[in-house]
């Protein structure tokens, strides 16, 4: 469950780190499972939100069905190369061939964390950043564990050329009275226009260190305004009996 939970906090949120970027100003996290290298500007509010539906083991007695209505970040730029972040999400569990549970509704976790930007090489074209975050035991009894939970994750991003871009985040993650596990995503994105871009993702986790798995999605972004993006996505399990479709937009708000 908290793997499932950890990759819904993730992203589903959530081009992956790889980023076609239409300004140096706004560089949404979303779509795809893991985070883009970039930081918000000083000052900067930015929020990204969406609707995540997913189904794991459709039709066999371990159906589940996990809806998050919406996902909600916030991201803070407090300085040139540091941002402040919060997720929440209201998430509808249902297991219908369960007879003891059906449907159970209530907030995720919240989640705190940072983004450092550690170093660029324009000549390279490559960028890299760590994002810690802490998983808060804030949620629903019915639908988020009472675990406090960290994540450490190394976020590296490659222009390959001018429309595409090749990024990745590899990480740890810990939660209370569970074993160190790891996740990681890689991603390629390409602008087919200024406004609308594409990218395709695997990704996963290795649970403890004994339980791996691998996921695939993809989808596309599209730029409204300067400053506010629509995007779609969707993937299924490769290593397991899953698939999920995914909506929403990136808006930067405004400075203060």
């Amino acid at each position: 469950m908290k793997t499932k939970c950890l990759l819904s906090i993730m992203g589903l949120f959530v081009l992956a780190s790889t980023r076609i970027t239409f300004g140096q100003s706004f560089s949404p996290d979303r779509p795809g499972a893991g985070d883009g290298v970039a930081t918000v500007e000083p000052r900067y509010f930015q929020l990204e939100a969406g609707l995540d539906f997913s189904k794991a083991n459709a039709g066999e007695l371990s159906e589940f069905t996990a809806n998050s209505l919406p996902v909600l970040v916030l991201r803070y730029g407090l300085t040139e190369n540091i941002e402040l972040r919060l997720t929440e999400s209201f998430v509808i569990h249902d297991m219908p061939n369960y007879s003891v549970f059906q449907q159970t509704t209530g907030l995720s976790n919240l989640t705190l964390g940072g983004k450092f930007k550690i170093c660029e090489s324009p000549e390279w074209g490559t960028q890299a950043a760590v994002l810690a975050e802490v998983f808060v035991p804030t949620g629903s009894a019915e639908v988020a564990d009472d675990a406090l939970g960290l994540s450490l994750r190394f976020l590296h991003s490659w222009d390959f050329s001018e429309q595409g871009n090749l990024g990745s985040n590899i990480g740890v993650y810990w939660f209370e009275e569970q074993d160190l596990s790891l996740m990681f995503s890689f991603a390629v994105g390409y602008a087919l226009t200024e406004k609308l871009g594409i990218f395709v993702e695997p990704y996963g986790n290795y649970f403890q260190f004994d339980d791996f798995s691998l996921s695939i999605d993809g989808g596309f972004s599209y730029l409204l305004k300067q400053n506010f993006q629509l995007d779609l996505s969707a993937g299924i399990g490769i290593s397991d009996d899953q698939y999920f479709i995914g909506l929403g937009f990136s808006w930067l708000i405004g400075k203060i």
